[in-house]
């Protein structure tokens, strides 16, 4: 199991930790970080890397949190967006108000420098422009000592380094955990909160969770060693599964996620985007309100432009959607969450909650299953459908609404129905998929691209190694083909084709 595989790097940060002990107390004139005695005691990390989950029970909200965690790290998306996810999901499991991962990268003097390269709390400009020194500041000094520092007052701390635009004196509790490689720190993770210290346990369950960054970046790292495209832009001829006809070009769009959505939310509209006085939740509610309506009047009128097109089962599981989309239940919950805080964050919280709530229901069960893996296999895309949803209201919520009309739509994993509905209704150009689909039950989300007319393929390999946003694509759903950067030649003979 993974996470038990990462575990273990928790031995290695102790064996580090040790041996910085004993050359501490070899030399001790060397400065010592702010951590506190004890971090790694009354637990044996051996002991913890063997746990059974199945027996400790997922009804653990942190166990369930860090199998969501892990999942993240292995998720087929651009890295970026896969390290600002790990960044939330550790945010939420340790109640810490930033996350920042900052990576070692050599800078233009030649010198060692520490990038953030992601964060959650922080505004997003922050990302890729703050930098600091290996061995500057607190952050710098964990990359050099190889060890755990954990500080109350950073502000106050001899070693610390203020960055003006970030305002983090509001958050003066601070803990910073290398991400260690071998016998070298790659990177650090830095947690911050506004009050409450952090406890051993917590010091010692955020070096475990830390290492997950490790897990994605080496899986991007594997991707890139299989299709390797230059850094300038290259044309690439892409194979897959044709899924629906047609041929259709446009630039490349991903899907957004939560945390990108939230960042935008802040930089629209400043400090209000997290404001939580009474008449900020008020228009809140009053805003979610009004895109959830609207959102729903929507994917209705696509629902019934297409379903006279859709075969009887697909036309009847569009349907059940419906119900989906004006459960009460649902309604309640994305109000009363998205309007505590950031909409983006609380849609997404809902989204969580509902769908693990899905996963434990016993309700509702479909009439079609006739097996436990049946019912399995319908939970997932039940709970699926509703991430989407949430995930276009939110969306729609900050202004960006994904997909958009003439784009060429990448999806990392399935296509869900939701998904194909707001792509429908934006008259999205074309759709690829990186992930295998099963021809067999390639599922609702594919018969509505063909109801659509949208043109899809599958199983594209190396997708989003060679094809990056606003790149111009041509999907081909006869051949099953997706060309990145296509030459004029293919364009005109594309735009040939089109008029003809």
């Amino acid at each position: 199991m993974r996470l038990v595989l990462h575990l273990r790097a928790v031995s290695e940060t102790k064996q580090h930790h040790a041996a910085a002990e004993r050359d501490a107390e070899a030399d001790p004139d060397r400065e010592r970080a702010s951590l506190p005695t004890g971090t790694y005691t009354g637990m044996d990390v051996a002991d913890l890397a063997t746990i059974d989950l199945e027996e400790r029970g997922h009804g653990d909200a942190r166990v369930a949190a860090t199998l969501r965690l892990i999942d993240e790290a292995s998720r087929p998306r651009p890295l970026p967006e896969v390290l600002a996810a790990i960044c939330a999901e550790i945010s939420a499991i340790l109640h810490a108000d930033v996350v920042s991962l900052y990576l070692r990268e050599r800078g233009e003097d030649g010198r060692e420098d520490l990038r953030m390269a992601a964060n959650v709390g922080f505004p997003a400009g922050a990302v890729s422009h703050v930098r600091l020194r290996v061995g500057e500041g607190i952050t710098g000094f964990v990359a050099e000592s190889l060890r755990p520092a954990s500080v109350v007052l950073a502000p106050e701390h001899n070693r610390y380094k203020h960055f003006p635009e970030l305002r983090e004196e509001r958050f003066p509790i601070f803990l910073a955990v290398p991400l260690l490689v071998g016998h070298r720190a790659e990177g650090v993770v830095v947690l911050q909160r506004a009050r409450d210290a952090f406890g051993d346990d917590e010091i010692l369950l955020a070096t475990a969770l830390t290492t997950t960054f490790v897990l994605a970046i080496e899986r991007a790292e594997d991707h890139r060693t299989d299709v390797t495209p230059a850094e300038e832009p290259q044309a690439a001829r892409l194979e897959g599964v044709p899924l629906a006809p047609g041929r259709a070009m446009g630039r490349v769009e991903t899907l957004p996620t939560f945390e990108g959505l939230a960042a935008i939310e802040r930089a629209n509209e400043g400090n209000v985007a997290d404001d939580t006085s009474p008449d900020a939740i008020t228009r809140r509610r009053e805003r979610i309100t009004l895109a959830l309506d609207g959102l729903v009047k929507d994917l209705a009128s696509v629902r019934k432009r297409l379903g006279p097109q859709l075969p009887t089962e697909a036309a009847a599981g569009l349907e059940t959607l419906a119900l989906l989309e004006t459960d009460g239940r649902l309604r309640e919950a994305l109000l009363d969450e998205g309007a505590k805080q950031n909409v983006a964050l609380g849609i997404r919280k809902v989204a969580r909650d509902y769908v693990q709530a899905v996963y434990k229901a016993k309700r509702s069960m479909p009439p079609t299953a006739t097996s436990a893996a049946d019912t399995r296999a319908w939970l997932v895309e039940r709970s699926a459908e509703i991430e989407e949803l949430c995930l276009v209201l939110a969306a729609r919520l900050v202004g960006d609404r994904a997909p958009t009309g003439g784009s060429v739509l990448l999806v990392p994993d399935r296509l869900t129905a939701m998904m194909a509905l707001a792509a429908a209704g934006q008259r999205t150009a074309a759709i690829a998929i990186c992930h295998e689909v099963d021809l067999v039950r390639a599922g609702l989300g594919v018969a509505v691209a063909r109801a659509a007319q949208i043109p899809t393929v599958g199983d594209v390999g190396g997708l989003f190694a060679w094809a990056r946003r606003g790149d111009t694509v041509l999907v081909d759903g006869d051949a099953g083909v997706v060309r990145v950067h296509p030459s004029p030649a293919q364009i005109a003979q594309f735009r040939s084709g089109s008029r003809a």
